[in-house]
């Protein structure tokens, strides 16, 4: 297995998502967006490995527990980062996040936050790794 730099992954034109590995009910959410995906480009990445510390301190967002979006240099957190997802599957989830960007960013975090913050209790299993498929 090749070993990929934070570098290397941040020069990357595809999209990242960095998210909490240790939530069943996170995990899940990664498992539906990459079985729903088009593009098949989506890097993801979990919150507390090497390389997703790396990418959180690269972008100043080492504090920041939220899921991230990382891509064309930008980084996006919380309802951000959830709407720059549902864009990327296409579909009726790109048509969602049309209709929930018109929607007050401080009502769209704070539904974000109020989930974050019961996610344990969302998730009735607990996290699952996910193995690349080759």
């Amino acid at each position: 297995m090749t070993r990929v730099t934070n570098s290397e992954i941040t020069a990357s034109p595809s999209p990242i998502l960095v998210y909490d590995g240790s939530c069943g009910f996170c995990s899940r959410s990664v498992q539906f967006i990459l079985r729903h995906e088009r593009r098949h480009d989506l890097s993801v990445v979990t919150r507390n490995s090497e390389l997703g510390k790396g990418l959180r301190r690269t972008h100043g967002l080492e504090s920041v527990e939220s899921m991230l979006w990382l891509e064309g240099g930008q980084a996006l957190v919380e309802s951000g980062a959830v709407m720059k997802a549902a864009g990327y599957l296409g579909g009726w989830w790109c048509r969602l996040a049309v209709l929930g960007s018109f929607c007050p960013s401080l009502i769209l975090n704070g539904a974000y936050k109020f989930i974050a913050k019961n996610r344990r209790r969302l998730s009735s299993k607990p996290a699952v790794c996910l193995v690349p498929q080759s």
